[in-house]
């Protein structure tokens, strides 16, 4: 029996999408293999860090950077379960890379019952080439951006019709 609830190796596609709109977003990495398709659902500092270890773990690029495609707006496929932990591995001789994503347990503090119940988390392996993932790790980190401004006092998003920013006092609208 195969240990992962998804497994493509190898993945033909792999990307990040988001829907909904910014402060309101919700994430998501889509992958698939011929006519097998996964969606699951990932949190938005999930795909910073991501984006960012993939593109450190690539540096320097293997030739000249050029902009990620456009994001996919809207899941393609009926989202799955929430992704927890993420675990990323690189294969340069066989120009591969390896995603394993573990879903995300639902509770906080697991008791007993949920440390007996661990192993049924679910888990999904996507491999890819050394090519997609740079271009998942382009396209994490473009999806990211392309929410709220950030304060540059507190540090905290910009809801559309501005905020109240607690750096000032209250005394600063922005």
């Amino acid at each position: 029996m195969d240990p992962y609830e998804i497994d493509y190796d190898p993945a033909d596609v792999i990307t990040v999408g988001v829907e909904g709109a910014p402060g309101q977003r919700t994430f998501f990495l889509e992958a698939s293999r011929g006519f097998e398709h996964c969606t699951l659902l990932a949190e938005k500092v999930q795909l910073q860090e991501l984006g960012t270890q993939i593109l450190t773990m690539l540096d320097p690029p293997e030739a000249p950077v050029r902009s990620a495609p456009e994001p996919v707006h809207g899941a393609t496929g009926t989202p799955g379960w929430p992704v927890g932990s993420i675990q990323l591995s690189l294969d340069e001789d066989a120009n591969s890379c390896t995603l394993l994503l573990e879903e995300r347990s639902s509770s906080l503090l697991p008791d007993e019952e949920d440390l007996a119940n661990v192993e049924q988390l679910r888990t999904a392996r996507l491999v890819v080439s050394i090519a997609q993932i740079r271009r998942l790790g382009e396209r994490c980190l473009l999806v990211v951006a392309g929410g709220r401004p950030i304060c540059p006092l507190c540090h905290l998003p910009i809801d559309p019709g501005g905020h109240v920013c607690p750096a000032s006092n209250g005394h600063h609208r922005a």
